[in-house]
């Protein structure tokens, strides 16, 4: 279901990117097993022997990116879901963590949306990396955390300009900026578009 609400935001996107501005935004999915796949056919390089070997955690990822598509496909902006296997245990939370940290140190917008069941732990390594995300904003109980961090430089300062909501059980999901590095401030429908993803999944709302 993610990754159909994954394309209805790549649709919502796209209807709002300008044609002679060069972004377009797609969608980025990968299993915890496709990568770990890829990366078990790629192997070891030639030469030689590695200093260390370590345990690694690969996860999930769905969400849309929005890419500089004249470029080398550079994120500008990325609306991150999290999935079940991003709430498996603490490695993988700090795993979604430092990816969407990532993006963040880099200059790209970033939406998390975290609409399933359990506690956000990411929230808490996210604000280990970034400072994003204080635990007196960190949502209790069955609320869903959506998170909107817009990188920005304001009279020589950086900073991370934050929005925090917290939905519960019943109320419709926010609109919320999605900031696009150095061009835009785009619109997303959060509610619109679960509604359609429900839709396409032929699922109630």
């Amino acid at each position: 279901f993610l990754g159909v609400w994954a394309a209805s935001v790549a649709d919502a996107l796209n209807g709002q990117l300008p044609a002679n501005r060069g972004f377009l935004a797609w969608v980025d999915n990968r299993s915890r097993q496709e990568s770990a796949g890829a990366a078990a056919r790629l192997g070891p390089p030639a030469g030689a022997a590695p200093t260390l070997v370590t345990t690694a955690r690969f996860t999930d990822r769905i969400g849309v990116s929005v890419v500089e598509a004249l470029e080398i496909r550079l994120a500008a902006a990325v609306v991150l879901f999290v999935t079940p296997d991003n709430k498996a245990d603490s490695d993988a939370a700090l795993a979604f963590a430092v990816r969407a940290a990532g993006f963040m140190s880099g200059g790209a917008g970033v939406v998390i949306v975290d609409a399933l069941p359990g506690p956000a732990s990411w929230a808490t390594h996210l604000h280990s990396l970034t400072g994003v995300y204080p635990i007196a904003r960190r949502p209790r109980g069955t609320d869903a955390p959506i998170l909107v961090v817009h990188p920005s430089v304001q009279e020589g300062a950086e900073r991370f300009v934050v929005w925090h909501h917290a939905v519960a059980p019943g109320f419709p999901l926010p609109t919320v900026p999605v900031p696009v590095r150095g061009a835009m401030h785009l619109k997303l429908d959060l509610e619109a578009t679960y509604a359609e993803a429900c839709r396409n999944s032929r699922l109630p709302e």
